[in-house]
């Protein structure tokens, strides 16, 4: 009886258990001790238990470090583990990373620890049964490790996703900033430049047109922006100066090889010729490795 509860409970954490979870389904240490020197169960740290059979893994590799700290410690998976688990933009698996209360000093060398005041249940959900920070809480706290770009991006694609709108982040940024705490000027700069009514850019190639144009002191063109003359039949475009009438697009390598879309995107340079706009296009070629004929090419077409 013992060992079908403990196989099915273990069948939902990558085959592991922990001994506070044994003893609540009846076991004695004796008991436990018993199956160790069997060979039918092996010890995989501090207090944690595996059956035989299952194969190591990433995911198993957090479930250990989490069960090892133990449930009943207010624990959640944090900061780069809860990033990749959430599958946030240049944060793969990799770093294991758990958050328990200010004060608790429990160490088991199986995650990096670190300890929170501010972290309350509604920033935590369960994944598949692993207690893990929410996409807006895991963004708050990748403030404090994660450098400024990699960061900002992040931030956009969780709002392009709407796995984290700016709106949410925004607010549990002015619930939990307080003065010391490490990353809140970088994240404050980051959710200012975004402010109200930000459109994020919806691709590496848009990003690197937008950095090209900060770098050379050009003016932020708007994004994402409604092509005028389709108002009935709503169609966007990366970039646009309004004043200029002009228009920018970054095309793909993958996307802009196919002829259907090329011949789309020929049309919509016709259309956009005949209602007074001039349509600019550049490849990833164009803005990975001749940055300079980007810039050339828009002040001319801004001057002419």
């Amino acid at each position: 009886m013992f060992d079908a509860a403990v196989s099915e409970l273990a069948s939902r954490q990558q085959g592991l258990v922990s001994s506070a979870q044994l003893y609540r389904l009846g076991l004695t240490k004796r008991m436990v001790h018993t199956r160790l020197a069997s060979g039918g169960w092996t010890l995989e740290g501090d207090g944690v238990y595996a059956l035989p059979s299952w194969p190591e893994s990433w995911w198993r590799e957090v479930w250990r470090a989490y069960l090892a700290t133990g449930p009943d410690r207010h624990v959640a998976v944090s900061h780069e583990t809860a990033a990749a688990i959430h599958g946030m933009t240049n944060f793969p698996r990799g770093r294991i990373v758990l958050t328990t209360r200010h004060g608790d000093h429990h160490w088991h060398g199986l995650a990096d620890m670190r300890q929170s005041t501010d972290l309350k249940p509604e920033h935590v959900h369960l994944r598949d049964g692993l207690p893990v920070t929410t996409p807006v809480r895991t963004l708050f706290d990748l403030a404090a490790v994660a450098g400024r770009e990699r960061l900002a991006v992040a931030v956009e694609d969780a709002h392009i996703t709407r796995q984290c709108r700016l709106e949410e982040l925004i607010a549990l940024y002015e619930e939990l900033r307080r003065p010391g705490k490490h990353g809140m000027k970088k994240l404050g700069r980051i959710l200012a430049e975004r402010g109200p009514g930000y459109v994020p850019p919806e691709s590496v190639l848009e990003r690197m047109l937008l950095k090209i144009l900060r770098n050379a002191g050009l003016p932020k063109p708007r994004l994402q922006a409604h092509l005028p003359w389709r108002s009935a039949l709503p169609s966007r475009c990366d970039a646009i100066y309004d004043d200029q009438r002009i228009i920018l697009e970054a095309d793909g390598r993958r996307w802009h090889t196919r002829v259907d879309q090329m011949s789309n995107d020929r049309r919509r340079d016709r259309e956009a010729l005949n209602h007074g706009y001039r349509p600019y296009r550049f490849v990833y070629e164009e803005l990975r490795h001749d940055p300079q004929l980007v810039i050339e090419t828009i002040v001319e077409a801004r001057a002419a």
